[in-house]
């Protein structure tokens, strides 16, 4: 939500309250200003006497330990006026400005200036106000604050950085990934880039989105690391604007606080202490000594001795060229119609034309028909990574017994494209995004920490698998991947396979995935964010990590349900755990459709040989007349049936595997295959019913759903519960 208004209306409520800091704005219309070219870039040398305080300020440990934090509430003016921004952090009007409508945002707790695990907030603050630029400086380069963390903000699109930002554009060099396209004329794509045209090291991070911005500086943040000879955070200034609805991060690394001259003695001395915005172009000299005689070696001189040298920017691009394993997006397909409605819940851009409120698409003469214009396909982009779109009567549970409709609300693209005479919608966004809500959806998003985190994993893990597995070679729709049949024998088994159109479904048949309709929490976010790139891998094989609701007591090898290709990694285990009627265990894997199932580790199932008839004729679409005998004939390691024999008084029928066994014997889906027959006769001994005696729910293979909830809600670690279910794998981090 864009809180533009907000912000404005408090800075011109603080000067009104506050003599000295409307003074000093009012002061800066008149500073003095020049540009000096060096390499030819042209930077702007600013005289601003009312930075003393903090180019000369003294940050060594003894002096911050003597002085009161200024950044505190208790210690501030009367008079400074704060605007809550979150729960950690507050807006304040910075007194000593250097630019129009200068802030300062301090965290809401005194604790040291550290970027690591705050680099979010600077996007965050972007998507409530996309006019500012937003900047951090080290603690050890520029923060005359360095014992409270805090971030800056000033109006935006005023440093020389991005006024020439176009001419920079045509010189970057992409370094990570390098497989997602490069900048060519001013359009970026996702990724870490080489600045090559500015004068002095700096690394572009752009991001479409806040999770893909996020992974980047952890790559560029992680490979500094490496390179820093101490345990302090390498030191760098950072500068994030918005950018073609996406972030533009500079990253400026440092390797020194202030350059030689700073300490001179004599007439040499220049007190340029250079923090984030001198870095962006904009060089800040408290005195007019130095503002008058600097010239463009001196000031080359004075970055090039606090900025990485030639070496360092070498070996910094060589450790992000070997990080090409940054997080995908995934395209997921939500749902086939002739006539789709949906609502722009915020501005998302069709082309150039900005679009929001509702919409109806239709598919007539093999076009889509939006607005009164014909398309052949419609991409509709957000313009702020929180915007979200609503559609309307999208199905879930297809062909399960709890399928129904209902409004499901999605972020990130939504893209319509023509399927086979309809017109389908598809939503496009980063996985670990995407995640937040296949855990939400599969279970509910206050379940156990260790729960979510083994969740997070095998989710992840399946998704790469799939979309590294289909290599841009995709099929039609979800269908059976086998059909071999004879004249008395169907042996058919259903898999995830590839789309045409998208990578994955929403629905079962892959992973329920229904947007922010279920809503995440905080746990599903930490997560999701703890296991960030993590997943399961046998060997060098990333692990196809299948789960089930309940595996009845064991679970299932992936032969029996799938391709006769087993995997080493999917045996079969005893789970001694998912036997359970914990209410609050059970309600953190069961959403409310699928409480509505209550017998799911011993359930009983009865029928009449009229009922089973029927089930049989219509979903086999052979006629063997009436059945006379229901014959398991090879069950897998658990006990799961993947041959049947159904015998009928004109003929039998041998069907396979399991999930057809469960499709054949139900009006939608058996709760599982593993099961004992019982025939039930009249006083003369005529058949006249079955009573299936089942155990589980689902294929039971990999993951049992509840079995992992109970080892979770016993305080069991993640890593423990996918140990228990995949045969000798390990987690790894892919990024």
């Amino acid at each position: 939500m864009n809180r533009s208004g907000e912000i404005n209306a408090f800075f011109d409520q603080q000067l009104s309250a506050w003599d000295d800091a409307r003074q000093r704005f009012a002061s800066l219309e008149q500073v003095s200003t020049r540009e000096i070219v060096v390499d030819g870039f042209a930077l702007t040398i600013q005289y601003n006497p009312t930075r003393i305080v903090s180019t000369s300020a003294n940050i060594s440990k003894q002096a911050l330990s003597e002085r009161p934090c200024f950044l505190c509430e208790k210690n501030r003016p009367a008079c400074q006026m704060t605007k809550v921004v979150d729960d950690d952090f507050e807006l304040l009007v910075n007194p000593f400005p250097i630019m129009p409508k200068h802030y300062t945002i301090p965290l809401r707790r005194h604790e040291p200036q550290v970027i690591a695990d705050r680099y979010e907030e600077m996007l965050k603050l972007l998507a409530l106000y996309p006019e500012l630029t937003v900047f951090y400086n080290g603690a050890h380069c520029g923060a005359s604050a360095p014992d409270h963390m805090h971030l800056q903000a000033a109006e935006g699109g005023l440093l020389p950085i991005q006024k020439h930002w176009r001419q920079l554009c045509k010189t970057l060099e992409k370094l990570c990934p390098t497989d997602i396209g490069n900048a060519e004329n001013g359009t970026l794509t996702n990724g870490i880039y080489h600045i090559v045209g500015y004068p002095f090291a700096a690394f572009l991070l752009y991001s479409d989105n806040e999770t893909t911005g996020e992974e980047l500086f952890s790559a560029i943040y992680n490979a500094m690391s490496e390179m820093s000879e101490t345990d302090d955070e390498p030191m760098m200034n950072i500068v994030v604007w918005r950018e073609n609805n996406g972030f533009a991060s500079v990253v400026f690394p440092r390797r020194n606080h202030r350059p030689k001259c700073y300490y001179a003695t004599d007439d040499s001395q220049r007190l340029v202490s250079p923090g984030a915005l001198d870095m962006a172009g904009l060089v800040i000299t408290p005195r007019d000594t130095d503002y008058e005689v600097l010239n463009a070696e001196e000031i080359k001189q004075i970055f090039a001795e606090v900025s990485y040298t030639e070496a360092d920017v070498e070996a910094l691009k060589a450790k992000l060229k070997s990080r090409n394993d940054m997080s995908p997006n995934v395209k997921v397909g939500i749902v086939n119609a002739r006539e789709l409605s949906f609502t722009l819940n915020d501005t998302y851009l069709l082309g150039s034309e900005p679009m929001s409120g509702r919409h109806t698409a239709l598919f007539a003469e093999g076009k889509i028909m939006l607005n009164g214009k014909p398309y052949d396909d419609v991409l509709l982009m957000p313009t702020a990574p929180a915007s979200s779109f609503t559609l309307e009567d999208v199905t879930i549970g297809v062909n399960f017994h709890w399928e129904r409709k209902e409004n499901e609300t999605f972020e990130g693209m939504l893209h319509l494209v023509i399927d086979n005479g309809t017109i389908c919608a598809i939503n496009e966004l980063p996985v670990e995004n995407y995640l937040r809500s296949v855990i939400s959806s599969e279970m509910r998003a206050d379940a156990s920490l260790q729960l979510l985190k083994a969740h997070a994993v095998i989710s992840r893990s399946w998704l790469i698998s799939q979309l590294r597995h289909a290599g841009g070679n995709a099929v039609a729709t979800c269908r059976h991947s086998s059909d071999c049949c004879i004249q008395n024998e169907v042996i058919r088994w259903y898999d995830r396979e590839d789309h045409r159109l998208f990578d994955v479904c929403a629905d079962d048949h892959c992973q329920r995935y229904q947007g922010i309709t279920r809503a995440t929490r905080q746990q599903v976010d930490r997560a999701v964010k703890e296991t960030c790139g993590e997943v399961i891998m046998y060997g060098d094989e990333i692990c196809d990590a299948r789960f089930s609701k309940c595996c009845g007591g064991q679970t299932e090898e992936f032969q029996y349900c799938w391709d006769d290709t087993p995997k080493a990694y999917l045996k079969s285990v005893a789970d001694p755990y998912c036997n359970t009627d914990d209410k609050n265990v059970l309600r953190q894997v069961l959403n409310d459709y699928d409480l509505e199932t209550d017998d799911f580790h011993d359930w009983t199932t009865s029928y009449s040989v009229e009922e089973v008839s029927r089930l049989v004729r219509e979903n086999t679409k052979k006629d063997i007349g009436s059945i006379t005998d229901i014959i398991p004939m090879e069950r897998g390691k658990s006990g799961r049936i993947w041959k049947l024999r159904l015998c009928g008084t004109i003929g039998e029928l041998i069907i396979g595997k399991e999930l057809e066994i469960r499709r054949v014997l139900s009006t939608s889906h058996l709760k599982s295959s593993w099961f004992d027959v019982e025939r039930t006769t009249d006083d003369n001994g005529h058949t006249i019913g079955f009573v299936l005696h089942g155990h589980g729910w689902g294929h039971g293979v990999g993951l049992c759903q509840i079995g992992a909830a109970v080892m979770g809600e016993k305080g069991i670690d993640y890593k423990e519960i996918l140990k228990h279910y995949y045969n000798k794998s390990e987690i790894k981090k892919l990024y």
